[in-house]
């Protein structure tokens, strides 16, 4: 029997029914410069050795996007595992959080691996990239991955195999008699893996890999200030047994939920109220808190909420926009393909506001603009600012921790804040949920309640907001005096509600429908809370609406 596929550029061959998509790439393999290492079906990523049975669209993922590291890191965390059990079986891993272009993995039984024993480990993780070790692709049915868990002791994926359907075959893999289950597609073989290497890093291993695009490895660059606030968080979450996602879906069917709300929003409180304390501890020395973090942070909400705590200390904090002081559309910046380029710093008059915060600082009175963003020019409506003694400038911006925006400052009399969402919530203890795919679930949402965006606008916009997070604001990060983490152990279970349907609505016709489709199958393991319980204060509100701070937003 025949089967009929569409490929790229719209060419239709035939072939055998139960031909895999590896073997259809071979045939395209030339036409593109990186390797394809995920087939798209039907709009729907997936495996490369996966059979095709009926007619269908096909198109590939390559190595150099974002989705195709994807697949390489998930693969690359395979064979770390794999060595691991065959080197070192006693040593128990989790995979926790990326620094950069590298995954940190904890050793969780407090095993120390020598720099000798790595060397070990990495020699014999690439000695099976060097022949091309294969990595199997097989369906079992539930009742057999019940057993293989149960035998396994492994309760979080146990739980999360209850909630599918009887009938749903399940993707594993096998590597060197090993098998494991991963949220996403593998690599066929080991060969895929050329660049790696593993360091020895606190308490676990940080395995670097290349940055997308690249076929060097960089030299790996510590992160600890940001890796220190994940770790708190992490350890935090697990405290409360809500590290999983099987455990929040636990904790909402045992109708918990609302401890755990209140629990998490009062840590919030806390760490923003010691905020505005250090700010205060400083006396007159710090007039100046410049806010900065990527999309979706909730950057607006925790500068809502830190001026109301500096409040409550006797503080004046007086906000001003970054937006304000964007250079005239006449002298924007542009890309290399002519449109403007509004997220680099040059787009912002920095001789014009390094200006004013030296004259504010130094106690003038300075003429505030408005930028008006329809006609592209700044305009004066009479804002006039003059800062008393007691008064913090409050400024919100993606630039907020590059030197350049605030250089007239010295740094005694500033304070840099970081603020991102770093996510502990993980499905096991080697799949966990991106921090990006999180931030991308809040925008969904907030672009449908508030700017009337559909998820496929946001999805075709999500790869030029990452471009510019890359290059104008997480190289900065460690630059942070303090960084805080808006994410909230419940949050999934909220934003499943509104970005589910949303998802749903994207054509199938459209290229983000396959990123629309994963991020589908993410939010189906959790179960669906609704957002009554929390706060009107909360940052996520920020994103689902109700926000006590809606006029400032």
């Amino acid at each position: 029997m025949k089967i009929k596929l569409t490929l790229p550029n719209n060419i239709i061959r035939e072939y055998p029914a139960g031909t895999t998509l590896l073997e259809v790439s071979r045939d395209f393999a030339a036409n593109y410069q990186s390797p394809i290492v995920e087939g798209i079906f039907n709009g729907i990523g997936t495996d490369l050795q996966k059979p095709v049975f009926e007619n269908g669209t096909v198109d590939f993922i390559t190595l150099d996007t974002e989705e195709g590291m994807r697949v390489y890191v998930r693969s690359l965390l395979f064979l770390f595992l794999v060595a691991i059990k065959e080197l070192r079986q006693e040593v128990k891993i989790e995979a926790r959080n990326s620094l950069g272009s590298a995954l940190f993995c904890e050793i969780t039984n407090d095993i120390v691996l020598s720099n000798y024993d790595l060397k070990a480990l990495e020699d014999y993780m690439k000695e099976l990239a060097a022949k091309s070790e294969p990595i199997i692709y097989k369906h079992i049915n539930k009742k057999e991955a019940e057993k293989i868990l149960c035998e396994r002791n492994e309760a979080d994926r146990l739980e999360l195999l209850h909630a599918i359907d009887d009938d749903l075959l399940l993707t594993c893999y096998t590597l060197k008699g090993h098998m494991e289950y991963f949220f996403g597609p593998m690599l066929p073989d080991c060969g895929y893996l050329k660049l790696f290497e593993l360091i020895n890093y606190e308490n676990g291993i940080v395995i670097n890999y290349p940055e997308t695009g690249q076929n060097e490895l960089d030299v790996f660059v510590d992160s600890p200030k940001l890796n220190k606030m994940f770790h708190e968080m992490e350890e935090w979450s697990t405290m409360l047994q809500c590290n999983t996602v099987a455990k929040l879906n636990r904790i909402i069917k045992e109708d918990h939920a609302g401890v755990i709300i209140q629990v998490a929003e009062a840590l919030h409180e806390k760490k923003i109220a010691a905020i505005a304390d250090e700010i205060t501890d400083k006396g007159k020395d710090v007039h100046l808190v410049l806010i900065a973090g990527p999309s979706s942070s909730g950057k607006t909400t925790f500068a809502q909420r830190l001026s109301i705590q500096l409040v409550v200390n006797g503080l004046r904090p007086v906000p001003i926009s970054m937006d304000d002081y964007y250079k005239e559309r006449l002298n924007t910046p542009r890309k290399a393909d002519g449109s403007y380029d509004f997220e680099s710093v040059e787009a912002i008059d920095l001789e014009l506001f390094n200006d004013h915060l030296k004259r504010l600082l130094a106690g003038e009175t300075v003429k505030i603009p408005k930028y008006n963003f329809r006609t592209g020019l700044r305009e004066y409506r009479g804002r006039e600012l003059t800062l008393s003694d007691n008064s913090v400038l409050i400024v919100e911006g993606i630039h907020g921790l590059n030197e350049r925006i605030s250089a007239v400052v010295p740094a005694r009399n500033k304070l840099k804040v970081y603020i991102s969402a770093l996510t502990p919530m993980s499905l096991d203890d080697y799949n966990r949920i991106q921090t990006t795919d999180m931030r991308l679930l809040r925008r969904l949402v907030r672009d449908s309640q508030f700017r009337s965006h559909d998820a496929l606008m946001t999805l075709k916009l999500w790869d030029d907001v990452r471009r510019g997070e890359e290059k104008y604001i997480f190289p900065f990060q460690e630059e942070a005096d303090i960084i805080f983490n808006t994410t909230l152990v419940y949050e999934f279970a909220v934003l499943k509600k509104y970005a589910e349907p949303l998802l749903q609505g994207v054509p199938e016709t459209e290229a983000v429908y396959t990123n629309a489709q994963r991020l589908l199958g993410l939010l189906s393991h959790v179960t669906p809370l609704d957002k009554e319980l929390i706060p009107k204060n909360s940052i996520l509100r920020e994103f689902v609406g109700g926000s006590a701070f809606k006029e400032a937003l």
